[in-house]
């Protein structure tokens, strides 16, 4: 089978590889796509020296199961599955308080990041019982490479101070920027404003589900005013930062209310200018959230099953495997109309 391997900055290699076997409690699963994330773009970009040379990478997958090892229950040949991160070990201290999604134990046996993923045409799964979640019939394999992504977005809100009816600002509308706006749209918001700099995405974030979308860049100074009066002259409850940048961390430090929080999602290595008065004066609270577990999958899973959520329009297409950079990394970075797009091995 063929596979991308990481190795290093701005460096993937494709070679041929025999397809994994399944051992005892475990599974292979043939790959029909592995969506690009943002973290695969930094790593290829920037680099992370938590990743280490010689992974393949790639830990948004869907397909189905092609083999069953010794020992592994409810799962048979042929299952259209959702691949997510491992389950939790259950032993470390965090899950055994309450925190089951940083488990010091998953990470490094989490394919595509710790172990090999699912840029290649299969890829096996050390626990199935924990990570392999099947898709419902009447929902697509298009739509069920997004899970991850919504997942992500939706165990934030849930770990969220968010209350019915609250007034809410995104910042970034990739895609967990809209998967969250469609989240907090279905969970009662009163108002919901995006933030984002390109047109294409400020017009999808109002078909996801935004009240407004407004252009930072293009807003200025003036912007903090104007959400502070949009929302009753003291500013949105919550304030979610999606877009991954220093420039949209720091522009949301200056947006919650008093008493409000920031909750932040979007990743990067780069350092932010951090302003502690303004946190202080307010008496903001600032949360942050990894991942998402099982339950957050088979909850997406519902949702889009039952069309109560729609990935249309953030689904952007697929890619060849051997296209990889030039149709993937590098127009990802170079095309900012496009959402998500997958790599159909």
């Amino acid at each position: 089978m063929k596979v991308a391997v990481y190795e290093g900055v701005k460096s993937i290699r494709f070679e041929e590889r025999p397809i994994p076997k399944a051992g005892p409690g475990e599974a292979v699963v043939k790959i029909k796509y592995c969506g690009i994330c943002g973290t695969d773009m930094h790593l290829y970009f920037i680099g992370d020296p938590m990743i280490k040379p010689g992974v393949v990478l790639g830990h948004e997958n869907v397909g189905t199961v092609y083999e069953i090892g010794e020992g592994v229950m409810g799962l048979r040949v042929g299952d259209r599955v959702v691949a997510g991160p491992p389950g939790p070990c259950g032993r470390c201290y965090y899950c055994l308080h309450g925190h089951p999604n940083i488990c010091v134990n998953a990470f490094p046996n989490t394919n595509g990041l710790g172990v090999d993923g699912g840029m290649a045409e299969y890829m096996l799964a050390r626990d199935p019982s924990g990570m392999l979640f099947k898709i419902p019939d009447n929902v697509s394999f298009e739509d069920a490479v997004l899970t991850d992504t919504i997942a992500t977005a939706y165990r934030a809100i849930t770990q969220s101070a968010f209350k019915l009816g609250d007034n809410v600002v995104v910042s970034g509308a990739g895609p967990i920027g809209l998967s969250a706006i469609q989240i907090f749209k279905m969970a009662g918001a009163r108002h919901i404003t995006s933030l984002e700099v390109v047109d294409a995405r400020r017009k999808l974030a109002l078909q996801m589900g935004a009240d407004l979308a407004l252009d930072p860049a293009a807003e200025g100074e003036k912007l903090v005013d104007k959400l502070t009066q949009l929302y009753d002259g003291v500013g949105p409850d919550i304030v979610v930062e999606a877009a991954g940048v220093p420039q949209s961390f720091e522009l949301c430090l200056t947006l919650p209310r008093g008493g409000g929080q920031l909750l932040n999602l979007g990743v990067t290595v780069e350092p932010s200018r951090v302003v502690q008065s303004l946190m202080v004066i307010k008496e903001m609270n600032i949360k942050s959230s990894l991942a998402y577990g099982g339950e957050e999958v088979q909850k997406v899973l519902y949702y889009l099953s039952t069309g109560k959520m729609s990935t249309r329009g953030i689904f952007s297409g697929s890619v060849p495997l051997s296209d990889l950079v030039e149709k993937g990394f590098d127009r990802l970075l170079a095309d900012k109309s496009l959402i998500k797009v997958a790599v159909a091995p």
